[in-house]
């Protein structure tokens, strides 16, 4: 071997091995910010306020279940580690926690899964998005959980110690439930079972090439979300015939959600259930203005970057809202509605002029028609 090949390759070896202590590195910071979080319920819901506007109650719920999964995980985990000389795979193996899934119901838009993934950046932990319409259309019938677990593995960096304590978002759960008539989906069953298995907080190999991994998914955070049309109909039926009065928001069941089509096992392993209204006008006006994430703040500060400021008035704003409420999609029908609004003039103001842009209601009317 030539020396100037040994060298490549001694040279190649310490970098080799320098990631690799910087990758434990990264991984044990993150599991340590997992460990020692503290917030309290209403200290993670103050934050989750600045980004999610309206959904008040549901946020209450949200925040507390989380600050309390992982409140208790990480004093679990840090025992056992206090305890024993071992390391994090070893105590995540050991350590037995009761765990709270949690159900959001409610419309397109209303915020079921930008609170999900906001609560989950604020406690440091990964975060996936799955959705199920992608399951059923493809014939999944719920044997093999491996794309999910995959995907949680990757948006933890491919630390199997990271994965296993991160939140899966199951969107548009209700989109595989079974038909309430003689004819059953069996995909959509099938599927649901599959979840089950997954859900359960199930011991799971997966290989990747020629590696095998195992995952656990005992301490892994669930929250499904869905529409779950005609539900409150259902509900309504059920209350009426009990000669109950009141919103039947506060007398949602599980038999309720399995007479819409759900397993009963399945929704057996999602205690927690919170149903999120429609956004309102008014919502929806608080969202473009008050929300750190807003659309109108981005626009804002993109036009500001080439010396335009833009203002919008407060009439504006209400008319963008309520085309946005027309829209029936939610917060998602903002972005639309702005974009129509603004789009020549993010086209045709940049490098031609500088100074205020000032957008009014008879504005956004004319652009809109």
């Amino acid at each position: 071997m030539k020396i100037d090949e040994r060298i490549s390759k001694e040279h190649k070896e310490r970098i080799e091995e320098k990631i690799a202590l910087e990758r434990t590195a990264k991984e044990m910071e993150a599991v340590r910010e997992i460990i020692e979080f503290n917030k309290t319920p209403s200290e993670l819901k103050a934050e989750i306020d600045r980004f999610v506007i309206g959904q008040d109650q549901g946020k209450k719920i949200i925040s507390t279940a989380i600050a309390f999964h992982y409140r208790r995980l990480g004093q679990a985990l840090q025992k056992w580690l206090s305890e024993n000389d071992a390391n994090i795979d070893v105590a995540l193996r050991h350590t037995v926690t009761p765990k709270a899934n949690i159900m959001i119901i409610g419309p397109t838009g209303c915020g079921k899964t930008y609170s999900s993934e906001t609560a989950s950046k604020l406690v440091g932990v990964s975060f996936v998005h799955e959705d199920m319409t992608r399951f059923s259309e493809v014939g999944y019938v719920g044997q093999n959980v491996s794309d999910i677990l995959l995907d949680l593995l990757m948006a933890s960096g491919g630390h199997p110690s990271l994965a296993q304590m991160g939140i899966v978002y199951i969107d548009e759960v209700d989109k595989i439930a079974t038909e309430a008539t003689a004819y059953k989906d069996v995909s959509g069953r099938g599927v649901q079972k599959g979840l089950l298995h997954l859900v359960d907080g199930s011991e799971n190999t997966l290989e990747i090439g020629k590696e095998r991994l195992s995952l656990s998914t005992k301490h892994v955070l669930f929250i499904a979300g869905g529409a779950f049309e005609d539900l409150d109909v259902i509900v309504k039926k059920r209350i009426a015939r009990q000669e109950v009065n009141g919103n039947w928001r506060n007398y949602l069941m599980a038999d309720d959600l399995v007479a819409f089509g759900m397993e009963r096992q399945l929704i057996g392993r999602f205690p927690v259930r919170v149903v999120y209204d429609r956004l309102t006008t008014q919502d929806l006006k608080d969202i473009l203005t008050k929300s750190e994430d807003s659309a109108l703040l981005a626009y804002t500060n993109d036009l500001k970057a080439w010396g335009i400021d833009l203002e919008v008035t407060d009439d504006a704003l209400t008319e963008v809202a309520r085309r946005a409420e027309q829209e029936g999609t939610g917060a998602r029908g903002l972005i639309s509605v702005l974009h129509r609004v603004l789009l020549e003039d993010l086209f045709r103001l940049p490098g031609t002029y500088t100074g205020k842009f000032i957008v009014d209601r008879s504005y956004v009317e004319e652009r809109l028609g």
